[in-house]
């Protein structure tokens, strides 16, 4: 691995979190976009479809308001298939209502992240520090 790249990152639900990243520029929602109970992503028209979020770090533009994308990120938890963190470029209400009942670490950092992780990379999110870091995965 080479040396990090850190981001500075707002917080809006404490936490400290590491895993690998699954990235999109979409702007996505966990109610209709996911299937809770198996971890991943059902919805075939979007980039993630089949991909699966247990664990990871998830880097995503911003959520689509839905009343019941909490509820989906719940049921997620429940299943013990809970993403580590949520980094948001623009941040909804929605994601951080979810984050927020469930503990799951949620920052909000620049766009060109976009430009800087791949799928894989070991993303670090320290919210006492209020900063993300990228480990590049060669």
């Amino acid at each position: 691995m080479s040396n990090p790249i850190t981001f500075k990152a707002k917080t809006y639900v404490k936490g400290q979190a590491k895993g690998p990243a699954l990235i999109t520029r979409e702007r996505m929602m966990f109610l209709g976009f996911t299937d809770p109970d198996k971890g991943i992503f059902h919805a075939p028209n979007t980039e993630l479809y089949g991909a699966s979020f247990k664990d990871k770090v998830l880097i995503y533009t911003s959520g689509k308001a839905s009343s019941g994308g909490a509820r989906a990120i719940d049921l997620a938890v429940r299943a013990g298939n809970a993403p580590a963190a949520i980094i948001n470029v623009e941040i909804d209400p929605i994601t951080v209502a979810g984050c927020a009942f469930d503990d799951i670490p949620l920052v909000q950092v620049d766009a060109a992240i976009f430009d800087q992780v791949n799928n894989g990379d070991i993303i670090t999110v320290d919210t006492e520090k209020g900063e993300v870091m990228v480990e590049k995965i060669v």
